[in-house]
């Protein structure tokens, strides 16, 4: 794209949304395109409609900020009826469901819920009530997709969720969680303090405490092989941290990394949004030498990371940078010799496959059966 665009540009845009009336049509154009790529074009169309300063911009973008209301409010009045039916079923198995991510911040109203896109519905379950959770949901309309019989396997031995469910007539993706990162890697966090917050929120859902919420969004994005929709997450914890901000939330907060081991992860994040919203959130200072260059290094890495990945703001730098989150996720997800077990697994079967020329020629077929037994 010939017209330059910077990645401040984009941070000003978010910081100081009333600013962006001084933008010609040109620039309006290529914050768009960045905008509808970091999935973030109807969260600022939201914040720009309740602002004094919707009428100022131009008539062509008023019209795709109103198509992008649109269609997020759609998706928004969709995942809280799904989620009321998906809660009313599992209740009524005695399993007390409780939504994570996009669908938590549109049950709990949120201060980033108008405008959050969601790609699936994130639902946490404990352990013991899985197989139940499960059985209820197949025997309800829900159905998982064919995989391979590795692939099922990968999911219930090494994953924290099951393979994701598929509603039959409405196409509602759902992941069912019994943790929040992948027990297999030795990082996933103690439930019990999570548990331990659940708030029944007003619409007679559950979602997990501010809190936990908070520090839910950082273990999913700094632990993550993919930050394609990194910058996203940080409005999300822009959004959370200005909306709950005291000091019993960021006490905590520190509690829940500490206890979660997720301190260093927690530093980097609240590095960044005080850097790039003119924060002044409280920040975990690191012990020793090896913590401060690791901490030093972390941020370098996700400041670049985190660049949507849209052609005007690409450069040499974000890329690496995204590389190294790559190889850093996977190293994280599972010990070295489950992990090369895993990809060579994954390889071969892949190899096999093409020269089958059939890329499914392993997966299980798909069964409806359950679906219909209501």
């Amino acid at each position: 794209m010939a017209h330059r665009f910077s990645f401040e540009q984009l941070i000003e845009a978010v910081r100081a949304p009333t600013q962006l009336t001084r933008l010609s049509l040109s620039d309006w154009e290529v914050l768009l395109f960045v905008l509808k790529t970091a999935r973030l074009e109807a969260y600022l169309a939201f914040v720009l409609h309740d602002s004094d300063t919707w009428d100022e911009i131009p008539a062509q973008v008023r019209a795709h900020f109103s198509a992008a209301m649109v269609y997020a409010q759609r998706q928004n009045d969709q995942v809280f009826h799904e989620g009321q039916e998906i809660h009313e079923l599992l209740m009524a198995q005695g399993v007390v469901p409780v939504f994570l991510k996009g669908a938590a911040y549109i049950i709990a109203a949120t201060k980033n819920a108008n405008g959050r896109l969601c790609s699936d519905i994130d639902l946490l379950v404990k352990e013991d009530v899985l197989a139940v959770s499960e059985a209820t949901l197949l025997n309800n309309f829900w159905y998982h997709k064919s995989i391979t019989d590795y692939d099922d396997k990968y999911y219930r031995e090494y994953a924290h969720e099951i393979p994701p469910l598929y509603h039959l007539t409405r196409g509602t993706v759902l992941d069912l969680h019994h943790n929040l990162f992948l027990p297999v890697s030795g990082k996933a966090p103690p439930l019990e303090q999570f548990w331990e917050g659940v708030v029944l929120q007003e619409s007679g859902r559950y979602t997990l405490e501010p809190a936990a919420m908070f520090m839910h969004s950082i273990i999913h994005l700094m632990l993550n092989e993919e930050v394609v929709h990194g910058f996203r997450d940080m409005v999300d914890l822009k959004c959370l941290a200005e909306q709950f901000n005291n000091e019993p939330f960021w006490q905590r907060v520190e509690q829940l990394a500490i206890e979660s081991h997720f301190e260093t992860e927690l530093t980097v994040v609240l590095t960044l949004l005080n850097t790039w919203f003119d924060g002044n959130y409280p920040v975990l200072q690191p012990v020793g030498r090896s913590q401060r260059t690791k901490l030093k290094w972390l941020t370098r890495i996700y400041k670049y990371a985190l660049i949507p990945d849209h052609p005007a703001l690409h450069s040499v730098r974000s890329g690496v940078a995204r590389f190294m989150v790559f190889v850093r996720g996977h190293s994280i997800k599972m010990p070295f010799t489950v992990l090369v077990k895993h990809f060579s697994i994954k390889l071969w079967l892949g190899f096999r496959n093409w020269l089958r020329g059939d890329a499914t020629a392993d997966s299980k077929p798909v069964d409806l059966g359950a679906a219909f037994k209501r």
